[in-house]
């Protein structure tokens, strides 16, 4: 047999494999496909998600939502049909005598056509042992009959093998079609997706960076007002004072030209007369001082008075910079989180990068804010996030602690209410005397006794409506801990209390 007869020959079982369902391992029967793409039996796929919640592809893990994801697939029904109307054909290159040989036992061959090629064999067989044709002794007539037979059959033959692989090749590029269809439409679904959310960005970024130069403009107008200010003032002295020194000198000169006009006077009474009108004016000029004014007008800036004002400037600058700055972060990272100066306790302190909480004996000069904890060591986080997934990574020092989220405007600020253990709108773990607590909603969940590590891994899912905590420990790993399922339906804060005041007590928050 030639390696092309042996490649048509295969083909059709490595077709078959194709268009078998992964999950019966039968031919299709009413196949249906996926938003991923992959191609299943309606009643197969149906069993599989029967009383599941979240569905999945068995093949990729794709998931989609239940049954009105699943479309049925149409180019694949043609498939199976053209596949049931050609997989059961004979090999076009066999001997008619050979046609039993040449039968493959294909699993979707119904029993009707292979009777009927056998019938046909068969019949060839008895027509040749009847005309006396057997083995090479032909007879004449009867070769020449067959001949004209094998020569017509040869021709079909010709014409039927490249059909056969065409119309396997049409099959299968109609599947891969199929395939390339489904995934251009994924791609375009993706495309619209990405392209809103970079234009977010873009706009978000362009905001913030737009507020850069608008804080930059408005600090060099503050800074240039307070140079004027303090530069203005001796300008303004000194121009008046060589004003008055000119005017002085003008009178003067003047005077001196009268009075030597006055000597060139020949005429007694004229003299007299313009003498008695100018010797006031000459009594007036040299009355007045001719020295230097005493007091020292300053030509620079007084630094004792400009400098206080120029750092308070520089205060709310640097305050309202690393506000921009962080969103700035944040449109990079949609899980940066810092800790907010507006609501940490007068107790806690907190670093330049805002990432750092410790604690203070002494309480700090905080300006006062209604957002502000007042009975217990807590603070909450800048950022609240209301979509997507967050993981974090804290690292709790010596004191005990409770760290989870809330919904920041429903948590009281002073009282007992206050604590985010018993509010109603918190869901946060406790760790206390050696024992983690669960807290959902004001009702607390005992856990086991177990050893936590200094640093816990936080997963926040709004996909999966779960909230995990788990252990990082350098000897042992990850570990679970305990998951929360949480239908959050407002924005939420990261929360953090101090269980106990100790001076080397603190908290750290990586994003």
């Amino acid at each position: 047999m030639s390696a092309s007869e042996t490649k048509t020959k295969n083909h059709p079982a490595a077709l078959a494999r194709e268009l078998t369902c992964p999950i019966c391992l039968q031919l299709f029967s009413e196949p249906v496909s996926l938003p991923c793409g992959h191609v299943y039996c309606f009643a197969c796929i149906r069993t599989m998600g029967e009383g599941l919640d979240q569905h999945s592809c068995p093949e990729c893990q794709a998931e989609y939502q239940g049954t009105k994801d699943i479309v049925k697939s149409l180019n694949m029904c043609s498939i199976i049909e053209t596949y049931k109307a050609t997989a059961g054909n004979v090999n076009p290159s066999a001997n008619l005598l050979d046609v039993s040989y040449e039968i493959e036992s294909d699993p979707f061959m119904d029993e009707s056509n292979m009777n009927y090629h056998q019938d046909i064999a068969a019949a060839g067989v008895n027509q040749g042992e009847t005309s006396g044709c057997k083995g090479n002794g032909f007879q004449i007539g009867c070769g020449s009959s067959l001949d004209q037979e094998q020569g017509s059959g040869k021709s079909k033959v010709e014409l039927e093998e490249p059909k056969f692989r065409l119309a396997s090749q049409i099959t299968e590029l109609t599947l891969k079609l199929e395939m390339a269809e489904s995934v251009l439409k994924k791609e375009r679904e993706m495309e619209v997706d990405v392209t809103a959310a970079n234009a977010q960005q873009r706009e978000k970024a362009s905001k913030l960076l737009g507020q850069i130069m608008d804080l930059s403009q408005s600090y060099s107008a503050q800074v240039t007002q307070l140079i004027e200010e303090e530069l203005h003032p001796g300008e303004a002295s000194i121009c008046s004072r060589v004003s008055r020194a000119s005017e002085l000198t003008k009178q003067l000169r003047q005077a001196v030209l009268r009075a030597e006009s006055l000597l060139t006077e020949e005429d007694k009474t004229a003299f007299t007369d313009d003498l008695q009108s100018l010797q006031p004016l000459i009594v007036e000029l040299m009355a007045k001082p001719m020295e230097e004014e005493e007091d020292h007008v300053e030509s620079k800036v007084n630094p004792a008075r400009a400098c206080p004002k120029l750092e308070h400037m520089n205060a709310e600058l640097r305050e309202r910079l690393g506000e921009i700055q962080r969103s700035l972060r944040n449109t990079f990272n949609p899980s940066e989180v810092t800790f907010d100066p507006e609501t940490a306790h007068p107790n806690l302190i907190l670093s330049a990068d805002l990432k750092t909480v410790t604690f203070s004996s002494n309480k700090q000069p905080y300006p006062s804010s209604p957002q502000r904890f007042i009975n217990f060591f807590q603070v909450l986080s800048t950022q609240s996030f209301y979509e997507g997934d967050h993981c974090w990574e804290v690292e709790l020092e010596v004191a005990p602690w409770i760290i989870g989220i809330c919904y920041s405007g429903k948590l009281a600020r002073a009282g007992l209410p206050s604590a985010s253990e018993s509010s109603r709108s918190s869901w946060c773990l406790m760790w206390f005397d050696n024992r983690l607590t669960a807290f959902e909603q004001g009702h607390d969940v005992p856990l086991r006794r177990t050893t936590v590590s200094r640093r816990l891994e936080i997963q926040l899912s709004f996909k999966t409506h779960r909230l995990s905590f788990y252990n990082i420990s350098p000897n042992s790993g990850k570990t679970h801990v305990y998951t929360f399922k949480a239908n959050l339906t407002e924005p939420v804060h990261l929360a953090y209390r101090m269980m106990t005041g100790h001076p080397k007590a603190r908290v750290t928050i990586y994003s």
